[in-house]
């Protein structure tokens, strides 16, 4: 399949630039994820968060050459997953899948943030260009963008969409091509079970299809 292909060439390039950064990256060099499940095209929803956390020894034995057979989301513990499940559902997650603007692992953002600054804005556009090249290959229905900071950071700010009464819940606006919805980080953001049920109700009132 073309966005198969598409995606094993960024798997490759991906390893080639990581190990010639790995001398000037020095203890920060924590290996790298790319996607959190399979490539499907015309998918309901890719999700975009900042940065996979983490160590280089947390790694999948095959983190650096492939995907998953299935999509995180749909059984993994973590909080986000569970958290994704409980506000999309099992049924339209197994359609989607997701990945980070960043590739390589951190172990905080505090952590990143003490990579020079020359590297790191280096690394972050060949990520973000190859992020790009990944959604506009698959050609989902919708992306959604994990946390507001990272919201920011791909787009122009957008347009709120759905408040709580304390805080802005989902934005949204246009991303490589793309409507784009950024979501309050539904790990980090200590939302309420009243602000999760809103946004569960939200996406669920959304068209199968923005166009539909």
């Amino acid at each position: 399949m073309e966005t198969e292909t598409i995606c094993r060439d960024i798997y490759r390039e991906t390893r080639a630039f990581y190990a010639s950064k790995k001398i000037p990256l020095g203890s920060a060099a924590q290996g790298f994820r790319i996607l959190y499940g399979p490539p499907i095209a015309n998918a309901p929803y890719i999700f975009v968060g900042y940065q996979p956390g983490g160590v280089l020894v947390d790694a999948l034995p095959d983190e650096h050459d492939t995907w998953p057979a299935e999509f995180d989301y749909t059984y993994e513990k973590w909080p986000l997953a569970v958290y994704a499940r409980e506000t999309w559902g099992l049924s339209v997650l197994k359609q989607c899948t997701a990945l980070n603007s960043i590739f390589f692992r951190a172990r905080s953002i505090d952590e990143w943030q003490h990579v020079s600054r020359s590297l790191r804005d280096e690394i972050e556009r060949f990520c973000r260009s190859r992020a790009e090249r990944i959604v506009r290959a698959l050609r989902p229905h919708r992306i959604v963008v994990v946390g507001m900071n990272t919201f920011h950071d791909l787009t122009n700010g957008g347009d709120i969409s759905l408040k709580s009464d304390k805080r802005v819940l989902v934005k949204t606006d246009f991303l490589w091509g793309t409507p784009v919805y950024g979501i309050i980080h539904l790990s980090g953001a200590r939302i309420s079970r009243v602000d999760r049920d809103k946004l569960a109700a939200y996406f669920a009132a959304l068209p199968n299809r923005p166009d539909s």
